[in-house]
């Protein structure tokens, strides 16, 4: 017999009575377990039961609880909260005390009042502390007041919801987008090139920027309109010799005044129209916005400041902000990666970019890149971190006058796949009180922070440490496609070229088709033929037939957050109306301004809502100050329309702080702006708004 046969017969033979004990073993689970049926077939074994289930026995297991818990134990950091606390010490001092005041007018003269209304006291205050500091999202707070009141059975789910169905809702998303649909289109860049000018006096500037700016703003919503005016008015300021700072308050400003001349120019009167069924005047309008110009020209050459931009200052000292350095043969990590090379992970530094000897870019290399010969490697920190890079054998910096000509030619669009963002975190930004390093900055927005300012001043440190706040203007090495990505996002107020080149001229027909249909728009609704939001929808859809802008520039021109906030707010308004609430707070008012007599009911509005746009955002101050301004014209037998009007203007006119109006904080970053800067110039703008608005109220409305 051959060997090799004999060896294959006793394999065959092992394997044999493997495989019959493997055959067998089925078969008798399946005659236990499987129940046969009367003709001999067996049926299909059963399905295990859900409380049999493995992942089930899992989830319940004190083994995966106490994994769990231990897990979110370590994120607790008891130093993070001391210091969280000591930064917000005087928020919580000043929370503690307006509930101190509550607990007080609840126990001695508001003591009357029922459980009800007391409960949506409460709950309007739980929801106005987050609001107020940025912590939570402005419609994240008023949906869950309205969820609260909506357990407590004080309001309908009808009343909970009533203003997603509102009109001017809807209305508001429509001029949005229209606005967008005429930026995409070009025709606001012939603004400042008509009006502007090149004149070389600062006052004639500023006068003919506020008259373009104003009356552009009194027939478009403002807030798009200051994001297409920002580049062009800094590259007329550069071409010009100005100082930024001195411009781009003034443009904010403009752009709040001259939306008050018209019922679609800003989003708050779209709101009081909507509520009211009223139009504003430009009998209130036009005097403020002329008042406000010649109050701009006259006092801004002492009340603005003159301040380089951030963009400035990087070219003007770039090692400040990065550092380039050269591979050579002295280095002893060629060809190793730069997480082998200790390249990654660095105190204070991040590895922005990595040039071949080629000429090829890797822009945030990743850990796994290979350091060759001749790479150029660039690195974005403080000043205290390069020291280490540069003291490293291999590595011989590139001389600043290089580096600066490279930040130029990065900006200017010369390397195709990077350009230089100077971008304004928005208050609602998902990655606002967390630290760079943290929101993976990196992988989320395929970008680079180079600098970050706050309050017209630099943040020292490392850049991986800082802690991000809303209203920061971060300068950023990002993809190119950043700009087209996040121009409307609701995470950043404000995202532009940091060199501010000029966007190509558009399409002549979009650009003429454009405007033709948005004239068409004002006119028919001016002339009361249709109603807003009917001419609003037939030009948006104009606007998408003829390719003026595409569905997904329309899906990211709706200001969601904005539209889910005002909606929220008329919930929690319902409850303080069918409580009673606004009724005393009528009352109180009506009390506190009675030594101004006629105009007391007027001033007493203004200023309540002022306050409110002030501390958390125009369209809900709007909204819970409706029933209010509504009670307590009754209660002073005047005419409704008196408190309705000043209502519309103080929510629209918030001056002194850069947080109550968006384009307020749009301005901030590109104008190198302080918290302070608005107060100073803009406080006594607001007492020149109500010294104007509170008499016309009271005398047109008698």
């Amino acid at each position: 017999m051959n060997p090799g046969n004999s060896e294959g017969a006793a394999s065959t033979s092992q394997a044999v009575p493997t495989a019959s004990l493997n055959s067998e073993a089925p078969s008798q689970s399946s005659q236990i377990d499987t129940p046969s049926t009367s003709n001999g077939r067996p049926n299909s074994p059963a399905k295990p039961s859900l409380l049999q289930s493995p992942d089930l026995r899992e989830l319940f297991s004190k083994h995966v609880w106490r994994r769990e818990t231990r897990r979110r134990l370590k994120r607790f950091k008891p130093k993070e909260v001391l210091a969280l606390i000591k930064e917000e010490r005087w928020t919580i001092i000043v929370a503690l005390i307006f509930a101190a005041l509550l607990l007080t007018l609840e126990l001695t003269a508001w003591k009357h009042l029922s459980v009800d209304a007391w409960f949506s006291l409460w709950t309007l205050y739980v929801c106005s502390v987050p609001m107020v500091r940025g912590a939570v999202d402005p419609d994240v707070c008023l949906f869950g007041g309205a969820t609260l009141l909506l357990l407590r059975g004080i309001i309908t789910p009808r009343d909970a919801f009533a203003g997603l169905a509102n009109d001017s809702i809807v209305t508001i998303a429509l001029m949005m987008a229209i606005a967008a649909g005429l930026e995409s289109s070009g025709a606001l860049e012939f603004v400042p090139e008509l009006v502007l000018g090149r004149s070389r006096r600062e006052w004639v500037g500023q006068l003919r920027l506020h008259i373009a700016v104003a009356s552009t703003s009194a027939v478009m919503n403002n807030t798009p309109l200051v994001a297409v005016m920002i580049p062009v008015v800094e590259a007329w300021c550069r071409a010009n010799n100005h100082h930024v700072s001195r411009f781009m308050i003034p443009l904010s400003y403009a752009a709040i005044l001259g939306g008050l001349c018209t019922v679609i120019g800003t989003s708050t009167t779209l709101i009081g129209r909507g509520l009211a069924q009223e139009t504003m005047p430009g009998v209130i309008g036009l005097p403020i916005t002329v008042a406000g110009g010649i109050y701009v020209v006259i006092f801004s050459r002492w009340l603005l400041p003159k301040r380089d931009t951030l963009m400035a200052a990087v070219v003007a000292d770039p090692r400040e902000y990065v550092v380039s350095v050269r591979v050579d043969t002295r280095y002893g990590h060629i060809g190793r990666t730069i997480e082998s090379a200790g390249l990654r992970h660095l105190r204070g530094l991040f590895l922005a970019d990595l040039q071949r000897a080629d000429g090829t870019t890797v822009p945030s290399p990743p850990p796994t890149t290979v350091v060759l010969l001749g790479d150029k490697l660039t690195f974005a920190g403080d000043i205290t971190g390069m020291q280490h890079i540069l003291s490293l054998p291999g590595l011989s910096p590139v001389s600043s006058a290089d580096l600066a000509a490279d930040i130029e030619e990065s900006a200017a669009g010369g390397s195709g796949d990077r350009v230089m963002v100077e971008a304004v975190v928005s208050l609602s930004s998902p990655i606002v009180n967390m630290t760079i390093r943290d929101c993976h900055f990196r992988s989320r927005y395929g970008a680079v922070v180079l600098a970050v300012h706050r309050n017209g001043e630099r943040v020292t440190g490392g850049l991986g440490d800082i802690v991000v706040k809303g209203g920061d203007t971060m300068l950023l090495e990002a993809s190119s496609d950043f700009l087209e990505k996040h121009k409307y996002s609701s995470e950043w107020a404000l995202a532009v070229d940091a060199f501010r080149v000029a966007p190509p001229r558009r399409d002549p027909l979009a650009l003429f088709t454009a405007m033709g249909v948005f004239i068409a728009m004002i006119v028919l609704n001016s002339m009361d033929i249709l109603s807003l939001a009917t001419t609003a929808l037939v030009c948006l859809y104009v606007y998408l037939l003829t390719g003026v802008m595409t569905v997904a520039q329309f899906r990211s021109a709706i200001p969601g957050m904005v539209l889910l906030t005002v909606a929220g707010a008329f919930g929690i308004a319902r409850a303080l109306t069918v409580t009673g609430v606004a009724t005393k707070l009528a009352e109180s008012l009506l009390h506190v301004f009675s030594w101004m007599g006629r105009s007391g009911p007027v001033a007493a509005v203004y200023v309540a809502t002022s306050v409110l746009t002030a501390l958390l955002s125009n369209g809900a101050a709007v909204t819970l100050m409706f029933p209010i301004a509504m009670d307590l014209a009754l209660q002073a037998k005047i005419n409704v329309k008196g408190p309705l009007y000043a209502l519309m203007v103080g929510a629209s006119s918030d001056f002194s702080t850069p947080i109550g109006y968006q384009t307020n904080l749009m301005v901030s970053g590109p104008g190198g702006y302080r918290f302070l800067d608005y107060t100073r110039f803009g406080l006594p703008l607001q007492f020149i708004t109500a010294l104007i608005t509170i008499p016309i109220c009271v005398l047109y409305f008698n």
